[in-house]
C-alpha cells in the first residue's frame, strides 16, 4: 500500500477473522459457565467442561494479543467517528473488552493455581499448563471474585458494542460495521 493511498477502509483479513472467532469463543464461555458449576453433575464431566473453559479462556488470551500485536504490525483504518466524544467512548469501549478479555483468563488461570485442591490445566488434553503460584485460599478467594466480576463487565461492554453496531447499521447506515467484514479491502 502506498503512503498516499491513506488507512485502509476496513480492518485486515486476520484481524476480522479473530473478533468473530473470539465472539464465538466468548459465547461458548458463558454457554458453558452454566453446566460447568452445577454440582449435581458427576464429577468426570465437570472436570472435562472445566477443562473445556480454562482452554478456551486461553485459545481467547491467545487471539487477543495475536489482535493486538496485528494492530502494531498493520495498518488500521483510520477513526471513524467525526465527534470527539463518541470517538473517545467508542475507543473506551474497546479499550475495556481488551482488558477484560486478557484479564479473564489471568484471574482464571490464578484461580486455578491457587485452589486448595490442585487440579492440573491441560490445554486441550494436549499439555498441562505450569500454574504460577500454588495453592493459597485467599488468592483463591480474590480470583474467583474478580474472575466473576470481570466476566460481568464483559457483558456490559458487549452489550453497549453490539448497540452501538446496531445504531450504526440501523439507523446511522453508515457503513461502519461493513469494516469488520471480510469483502474487498
Amino acid at each position: 500500500m502506498s503512503a498516499e493511498a491513506g488507512p485502509p477502509r476496513r480492518w485486515h483479513p486476520a484481524s476480522v477473522v479473530l473478533h468473530w472467532l473470539t465472539l464465538l469463543l466468548i459465547l461458548f464461555q458463558f454457554w458453558i459457565a452454566g453446566p460447568m458449576r452445577d454440582e449435581t453433575r458427576d464429577l468426570i464431566s465437570r472436570f472435562e467442561l472445566y477443562q473445556r473453559h480454562k482452554s478456551v479462556g486461553l485459545t481467547i488470551a491467545l487471539f487477543v494479543v495475536l489482535r493486538l500485536a496485528l494492530r502494531l504490525a498493520v495498518p488500521q483504518p483510520g477513526p471513524f467517528e467525526s465527534n470527539v466524544w463518541l470517538r473517545a467512548a467508542a475507543g473506551s469501549v474497546h479499550a475495556g473488552l481488551y482488558l477484560c478479555l486478557i484479564a479473564l483468563p489471568v484471574t482464571g488461570l490464578l484461580m486455578a493455581a491457587a485452589a486448595p485442591i490442585q487440579i492440573p490445566t491441560l490445554y486441550f488434553g494436549l499439555f498441562a499448563v505450569p500454574h504460577p503460584i500454588g495453592p493459597d485460599q485467599q488468592i483463591y478467594k480474590s480470583m474467583l471474585f474478580w474472575h466473576d466480576q470481570i466476566g460481568n463487565l464483559l457483558i456490559g461492554l458487549g452489550v453497549l458494542h453490539v448497540a452501538a453496531a446496531a445504531v450504526h447499521m440501523l439507523v446511522w447506515r453508515d457503513r461502519l460495521v461493513s469494516r469488520m467484514g471480510l469483502g474487498r479491502r
